[in-house]
């Protein structure tokens, strides 16, 4: 390697080991507190915790709205013990899983680039602000992943990446595009490899069908397909894709330009393009972007070899981190900006979690995630899609807002004053029915207001 191209390549992995030393010590911060960071890790925790008992989607009290809008492998994962802990070392392992592969793949370049590459990826904004997120995205991530770079560098093991690919859409449905990206893909090039892949993923679809049949096949269905979709709209898809260039356009015009883009990588390109377009449905963020930013790495890992004597790339790549860095501003780097896209909410809510919470009583929360260590189940713990589904007519407000009329619900918490919410950003004006929030102003006083946090008690 020549001398410039080594110091660039240097220049790039500092900082970039930096970033993701800083972000892994993050997570292990939030593992060790057992604290949501995350909207919605709450709702996925409650679920875990009905999951251990066999009843994640049978809705068993109608007093009680339970999202479990997600396919059952990954509540059964984060089930063992406490989901705070064991979902959070499910998604860090995951997370660097994928870093390992990328590694890997890079390695015949040597160590200096394979270990830029590989804490790039660490390093990509919605990476660290996703990386130990109480959701599956991550576990379907690396399982994608694993077929990927099987079926990139090692046809022979072709079942395994069948097996993987099917339980990475058992994490997260998202995964299916992918899977037939690449389905497609192996049907137009290589016939024998593709049987031998459809073999893995028959005896994988065998165990996945059991999982799905224990749970209630008609409840996963309501809740993980009919629940979960939800209205897409184009201005919803730019703006995650327009997030994208800034995260990540620089990279993919390196791999595209450098042929990085072939094979199964290329497919899986295909497949996370399509991810990014699905991001144009009602509360997707930049988890949306994860499977484009595996894309592109996995591909710059390809080329690596070609990519090592070059001293402009990694300048760029680090050009790009620069950016994508100020633009999303992942895990409060830079002092003093206010929280970005899909950032991390304050775990401590300005010490609102020192609140007390009675064991014996009702409690209506805009975040459920705060009700994570009190072992009080939530009356909503999504409460994004439960406005979703009732505005849409898919289910009726009733069992909820009568209990907010008729002030059985001792506490109603949420992120924003609710007699302004009119001014308040659109995501939290999703959150929120009208016909509740009326309820709510009508028969409930504020209380309190710590932190974050506006406490609304019955007058």
């Amino acid at each position: 390697m020549r001398s410039r191209a080594t110091l660039a390549w240097a220049a790039y992995l500092v900082p970039a080991a930096a970033l993701a030393l800083y972000a892994v010590g993050r997570w292990f911060v939030a593992l060790a507190d057992r604290t949501p960071v995350l909207y919605g890790e709450g709702a996925v925790a409650n679920a875990a915790g009905l999951a251990r008992a066999g009843v994640a989607y049978l809705d068993v009290d109608p007093q009680r709205f339970v999202a479990a809008n997600y396919p059952p492998l990954y509540f059964h994962l984060a089930s063992i013990g406490d989901p705070f802990i064991s979902g959070r070392i499910a998604s860090i392992a995951a997370t660097l899983l994928v870093a390992a592969i990328v590694f890997a793949s890079a390695r015949p370049a040597g160590a200096l680039v394979a270990a830029a590459l590989g804490a790039g990826w660490l390093a990509v904004a919605p990476v660290m602000i996703w990386g130990p997120a109480l959701k599956p995205d991550l576990v379907a991530l690396a399982l994608t992943a694993v077929a990927v770079a099987t079926l990139d560098r090692r046809r022979e093991l072709a079942p395994i990446g069948g097996f993987a690919l099917v339980f990475a859409a058992l994490a997260k449905p998202t995964a299916l595009l992918p899977a037939a990206a690449l389905v497609a893909w192996l049907a137009w090039s290589d016939r024998p490899t593709l049987g031998r892949f459809g073999f893995g993923a028959a005896v994988a679809v065998v165990a996945a069908a059991v999982t799905v049949y224990l749970d209630s096949v008609p409840d996963v269905w309501r809740h993980v397909v009919t629940w979960n979709a939800l209205s897409w709209s184009t201005e919803q898809a730019l703006s995650v894709a327009i997030i994208g260039l800034m995260v990540i356009g620089l990279p993919i015009l390196i791999a595209a330009f450098m042929r990085g883009f072939g094979g199964a990588r290329a497919a899986y390109l295909a497949g996370a393009i399509a991810i990014v377009v699905a991001a144009g449905r009602e509360g997707a963020t930049i988890n949306y972007l994860l499977d484009l930013a595996v894309a592109v790495m996995l591909s710059l890992a390809a080329i690596a070899p070609k990519l090592r004597t070059s001293a402009l790339i990694p300048l760029a790549l680090l050009a790009q981190l620069v950016i994508g860095t100020v633009v999303l501003d992942p895990l409060g780097v830079l002092p003093g900006r206010a929280p970005t896209t899909g950032a991390w909410s304050d775990p401590f809510r300005g010490g609102a979690v020192d609140l007390a919470f009675r064991q014996d009583a009702r409690y209506l929360v805009e975040d459920s995630g705060l009700l994570a260590r009190t072992g009080i189940s939530p009356v909503v713990d999504d409460l994004f899609l439960w406005s979703r589904l009732v505005d849409r007519g898919l289910i009726s407000a009733d069992p909820i807002v009568n209990q907010v009329r008729e002030a059985q619900i001792n506490s109603v918490i949420a992120l924003t004053d609710l007699e302004h919410l009119d001014a308040a950003p659109a995501f939290e004006r999703q959150r929120w029915s009208a016909t509740l929030v009326r309820t709510v102003l009508d028969r409930y006083r504020l209380a309190r207001h710590v932190g974050d946090l506006w406490i609304y008690e019955p007058r």
